[in-house]
């Protein structure tokens, strides 16, 4: 029987939580591969203020979702942000409506949050999950950039498409901005949403 979707602040989560975290990603993705006593690269940047949201059936952790912030300036303004980031279920789980309760809820807590909008980047074929899950839509007039740096990570290169949902009044205000643009992230180098 699954359990509710709960959630905990990645930097406070407990090691063995920690580990089942980065357990499922290696399940979810087996082209990793993973060495059984192996000390794991965290899932999320410290300063990147991770929320993690997961849900557990048959004794283990079948799905994640996190949810990291950030501050940018974009167009002349400062945003609050926050994107979903590291979104896993276990393959045996999957089709059972894990990944999307997982979703769902860090999606709820985004539309209650303070943040002025929510962007992240998947491949275009989970995009109609995004969709179901979290009313999240492509916006294809966005190119998501990692930072403006030399070899920092982009949208367009990596052939991911750009979801975003735009949640406090400064951001709707703000919305022809917000479109048809390039958003830096001012992440440092390898690192994006």
């Amino acid at each position: 029987m699954a359990n509710f979707v709960q959630s905990i602040s990645y930097s406070r989560a407990a090691p063995a939580l920690r580990r089942e975290m980065d357990l499922l990603q290696h399940r979810a993705q087996p082209s990793l591969c993973l060495m059984p006593n192996e000390a794991l690269t965290p899932l999320h940047d410290a300063t990147l203020q991770a929320l993690s949201f997961y849900c557990h059936a048959d004794g283990k952790m079948v799905s994640y979702a996190g949810v990291v912030s950030k501050t940018i300036q974009h167009g002349g303004q400062t945003f609050d942000i926050a994107g979903l980031s590291c979104v896993a279920t276990d393959r045996s789980h999957q089709g059972r409506g894990f990944g999307l309760r997982t979703v769902a809820a860090a999606t709820e807590w985004l539309e209650q949050s303070n943040k002025d909008f929510g962007i992240f980047t998947c491949d275009p074929g989970l995009a109609h999950f995004y969709a179901r899950a979290g009313a999240w839509p492509v916006v294809p007039d966005v190119v998501l950039i990692g930072s403006r740096d030399p070899g920092a990570l982009c949208s367009v290169s990596l052939r991911k498409v750009v979801l975003m949902r735009l949640f406090s009044t400064k951001a709707r205000e703000a919305a022809t901005r917000l479109a048809n643009t390039t958003i830096d992230l001012g992440l440092p180098i390898g690192q994006f949403l």
